[in-house]
């Protein structure tokens, strides 16, 4: 019995105390058809649900990589209530503004509005909008949608705004929107708010979901023939409780390559 309580309460102090520290940076290949050659190797990093916490932008190897990618993607869920607002919009201040794009989460309202004070995005704010990543005399679509909840997202609009065939790239704070109608003009859809379920178990998997997509989907890569390729970020804060087990935090870097024509199995 005492051997029981002992192991438990080791796995409870490293679900508080550990794994939320542990922030994870790793790269993801994606295939686009159509990519421009100039595009070739382009990398957008993934930033989602910070939810106050820094330690993310303290690791060497996630500055470097800060300062070496070519876009910053931050999808939503910027504070904590019990964290103090001002240590991370010293470390949002530091990003490249021409290259840092961002979308709200649901935490990132108080009382129907967007509240994301003292931070002021600017042009960084992508709800609702598209721009052209350009490089050379070639380009590619970024879109963005606010948080499908607490925001009004306008999909559509967004749609109409992509006036040419060029490959699209959609960031979304919930990866929900991977099931709504119109969204197939993308070709790549970034998502988080789930935390990559925040507490999961072996073989049980992750306790709370917080999406409806299929076959119990919380975060990593999902490919399904005629459908956008969907990356979901673990995240990198808490939320509800300060613990993580078997869902470190993350920050994604994601490359783009053009596709060799390979089939690409539905899952």
């Amino acid at each position: 019995m005492w051997i029981l309580i002992g192991v438990v309460g080791l796995l409870g102090l490293y679900a508080l105390a550990v794994e939320p520290f542990w922030v994870s940076l790793h790269d993801l290949h994606v295939d686009i058809v159509d990519l421009p050659a100039e595009f070739e190797g382009f990398t957008i990093l993934h930033l989602s649900d910070l939810h106050g916490r820094v330690g993310a932008f303290l690791r060497p190897a996630v500055r470097h990589a800060l300062t070496t990618c070519d876009v910053v993607a931050l999808t939503g869920d910027l504070y904590s209530p019990t964290l103090p607002r001002d240590r991370l919009v010293q470390h949002l201040t530091t990003l490249d503004s021409d290259k840092l794009f961002y979308v709200s989460g649901n935490h990132d309202y108080r009382h129907g509005k967007l509240f994301i004070e003292p931070w002021n995005p600017g042009p960084a704010l992508l709800d609702n909008r598209v721009v052209r990543l350009t490089k050379g005399e070639q380009y590619i679509w970024l879109a963005g949608l606010p948080d499908l909840v607490k925001g009004r997202p306008q999909l559509g609009q967004v749609v109409q705004g992509i006036t040419t065939q060029a490959p699209a790239v959609l960031l979304s704070h919930r990866p929900d929107v991977w099931s709504m109608h119109g969204v197939n003009r993308f070709q790549l859809i970034l998502s988080g708010h789930t935390h990559g379920g925040q507490v999961r178990f072996p073989w049980v998997g992750a306790v709370l979901r917080h999406n409806r997509l299929p076959k119990r989907y919380v975060s990593g890569v999902m490919v399904h023939k005629g459908r956008p390729t969907l990356i979901t970020s673990q995240g990198l804060g808490t939320s509800e409780l300060p613990i993580r087990f078997m869902a470190r935090p993350e920050v994604l870097r994601i490359v783009l390559h053009k596709s060799t024509g390979r089939v690409v199995p539905e899952v």
